[in-house]
């Protein structure tokens, strides 16, 4: 019955990968919808593994055969006491990481525990057999992470599309259950014998350093790739689990006996394929679509995996080293969670940690000419400070424009590969060019990274412009009286709106979602009361400093400044307490889907007054979220209206998509006959809940 090897670990990896987009997706809400969620969800997962691979490796040097079972079966039949499984943490947004770790390890630690420690000890207690392959039993690992890598890929299109979370923890319940007797079988139905033809040797420091490091930079690589293709598109399930999913297949891949892609190939083509990545960073996210990027950044991803995972596998143990081999995989791991998620948010005001895992991963290519190695770097340093200097000539700025230089620059590094330092050198210096706000001709005034996100203050002639990855949040225009009005950017849109609320409403009560630069303020009388809601420290600070804007400082309205999510924040209000409640926290092209689910316009709806109204921003380049506000609204009995507006370019305003919500027909009729916009009628509806969301029908492609 060897078969339940195989089969037990395909479904603890199964459970083990469907409870992480589970957990992240009840703790996104709670924090404000932030991608750095998934990040300090990936450290937990990364940290229990090590402890379980730990464990693991201690039942492994037990000396008597008959004992790890006994102590595993005992340890699995404590995790009864803690089913069934349902995650219901407590936010702490003062301290979100450590928030986070700990409401994930008191729900989830101990069943994750007993899961985490199957594939080195299923695997450690299979080489204890007498089966034919027991001298060497990594192709089990592949079972392992075929059910990982399956796990992760039904989540987005088949489980978080058709089932909600409550019904998810049900079933991963019972599938845990499942999980325990087959477990039970293997523990007391098999006699594990010690073999005697294993000749057990110690592993060198070098080996293990080794270890640690070709495990590190493909999982930081993974983090980092999440966190930019999620900080410019949305923090959801389908773009966790995509670099994931590719981070385990370069497992199955590489840990299987006749590897589809072999390893000599990956080496070969390993830097032609960084082309697209690195043409990405080029052109930036403003010039490629949505689906261009996500593809560009994951191809390059996965043949680095491929490119570690293989030098990995290459190096790895004997059967008597494979327990210490697993832990030191999951020491990488850890590592690489503590450096993308505690360390580079601190370090770095940009995900700069991305660009040097991708150098860091180059010098791990097998490429060994030494012969003149450092001609090709310094060559490529040459073209881009040419480029630099003749980018600032106006008569030359066609070289800016096409971006002739960087270009150039990379296929000097692709084509001349002389080795892996000078190769990764090259690509380093080209990085630089790419991300050091210095060399990109911007004045920036101030850059700052948090948990929630990357913010830029940005200086052009006479304006300043709040930046959150490609996306402009609010600029003004310096010493110029119309820049007060509050119309700039997306905000001209709505003045009619708040225009009709003024003359209904003597003292205006209004809650607002999302700070931005304030633009939106200076649309109120000093009669009105704003409550401002921005559950990002920094962006308050930003607004609030009148070196860089004076919205807050100059426009007269009474204002509450409130640091906190915005759902958190309008629930402690009274029950119809606000005549218009504005919803604008997006961060970059990202959008918090826990803002826009029918019971956060349920919430809504109680705390504005009969006669008010519920507007918010859709402008979005890569999500089409109106079907979303509809069915939130038709499940609210809300007036749902649309407007599309083209902005005045000479005026400062941007074209953007705004919905308003209500229960006001007067109100309804007067916006649509006098300003423009529409009754939405259409049939095409997405209802997302706080318990079932799903972006796949809703990207624009």
């Amino acid at each position: 019955m060897w078969i339940l090897f195989p089969v037990s670990l395909f479904l603890s990896a199964v459970l083990l990968f469907c409870i992480q987009p589970m957990a992240a997706k009840v703790l996104l809400p709670l924090y404000g919808g932030t991608p750095a969620v998934w990040i300090i969800c990936m450290l937990f997962f990364q940290l229990l593994l090590l402890v379980a691979y730990g464990y693991a490796w201690l039942l492994a040097h037990l000396p008597r055969a008959r004992i790890w079972p006994f102590v595993h079966g005992l340890m699995a039949l404590l995790t009864f006491f803690a089913l069934p499984v349902m995650f219901q943490p407590t936010p702490s947004l003062h301290m979100p990481e450590w928030g986070i770790l700990w409401s994930l390890f008191h729900h989830l630690g101990l069943p994750l525990l007993i899961i985490g420690a199957s594939a080195p000890l299923l695997q450690f207690a299979y080489s204890r057999t007498e089966e034919k392959h027991a001298a060497d039993p990594y192709f089990l690992y592949v079972a392992s992470n075929i059910g990982s890598l399956l796990a992760l890929l039904s989540y987005p299109w088949l489980i978080e599309r058709f089932l909600g979370l409550k019904t998810q923890f049900q079933l991963w319940t019972a599938g845990y259950v499942v999980y325990l007797v087959l477990l039970a079988c293997l523990l007391l139905g098999w006699k594990y014998q010690p073999r005697e033809s294993i000749v057990k040797k110690q592993s060198h420091y070098t080996d293990i350093s080794w270890w640690i490091f070709l495990s590190f930079i493909p999982c930081s690589l993974m983090l980092g790739v999440t966190f930019y293709i999620t900080t410019d598109v949305a923090p959801t399930p389908l773009f966790w689990v995509l670099p994931l999913s590719l981070y385990l297949l370069s497992f199955i891949v590489t840990f299987s006996r006749s590897p589809l892609i072999p390893h000599r190939w990956v080496v070969r083509n390993t830097v032609f394929v960084l082309i697209f990545p690195v043409l990405g960073f080029i052109f930036g996210e403003s010039q490629i679509l949505a689906w261009q990027m996500v593809l560009f950044n994951l191809v390059g991803f996965f043949m680095l995996a491929l490119l570690c995972h293989g030098e990995l596998i290459r190096r790895r143990p004997g059967p008597e080293g494979l327990t210490l081999f697993y832990f030191c995989i999951a020491l990488g791991g850890v590592l690489a969670g503590i450096f993308n998620g505690l360390m580079a948010p601190r370090l770095f005001s940009q995900p700069y940690e991305y660009p040097l895992l991708i150098v860091l991963s180059l010098l791990v290519l097998p490429i060994k000419r030494f012969q003149r190695e450092w001609w090709m770097p310094f060559t490529v340093l040459i073209i881009l400070l040419l480029s630099h200097y003749l980018a600032g000539i106006s008569s030359l700025q066609i070289l800016k424009r096409w971006h002739i230089g960087e270009i150039a620059a990379l296929l000097v590094a692709t084509i001349w590969q002389q080795s892996a330092r000078s190769i990764s050198l090259a690509f380093a210096i080209l990085f630089i060019f790419l991300f050091v706000p210095w060399f990109k001709h911007s004045d920036v005034l101030l850059q700052q990274r948090n948990f929630y996100g990357i913010k830029q203050v940005i200086a052009k002639g006479n304006v300043h412009a709040l930046m959150s990855q490609t996306t402009i949040h609010g600029f003004q225009l310096l010493n110029n009286p119309e820049s007060l009005k509050g119309t700039l950017a997306y905000y001209g849109a709505v003045e009619p709106v708040i225009d009709v609320f003024k003359q209904q409403n003597e003292v205006l009560k209004t809650t607002i979602m999302g700070l931005g630069a304030g633009i939106l303020v200076c649309q109120f009388r000093n009669t009105d009361r704003l409550s401002l809601i921005e559950i990002d420290s920094q962006v308050l600070h930003i607004a609030k400093n009148p070196n860089y804007f004076t919205y807050l400082s100059f426009c007269p309205s009474e204002q509450t400044l409130i640091n906190d999510d915005g759902r958190l924040a309008l629930a402690k209000m009274k029950n119809h307490s606000q005549d218009l409640i504005v919803v604008d926290a997006f961060s970059s092209d990202a959008i918090p889907v826990h803002l826009l689910t029918r019971e956060a316009f349920t919430l809504y709806r109680q705390k504005m007054t009969e006669d008010g109204a519920i507007l918010v921003n859709i402008s979005n380049r890569h999500l089409e979220l109106l079907p979303v506000l509809t069915a939130s609204g038709r499940a609210n009995d809300l007036i749902v209206l649309e407007l599309v507006h083209k902005g005045d370019k000479r005026l400062g305003q941007f074209d953007s998509q705004w919905v308003l919500l209500t229960l006001n027909e007067p109100l309804a009729f007067q916006l649509i006959n006098r300003f423009g916009w529409r009754f939405v009628a259409d049939n095409s509806t997405y209802l997302w809940t706080d318990d079932y969301s799903n972006l796949i029908p809703l990207l624009k492609w």
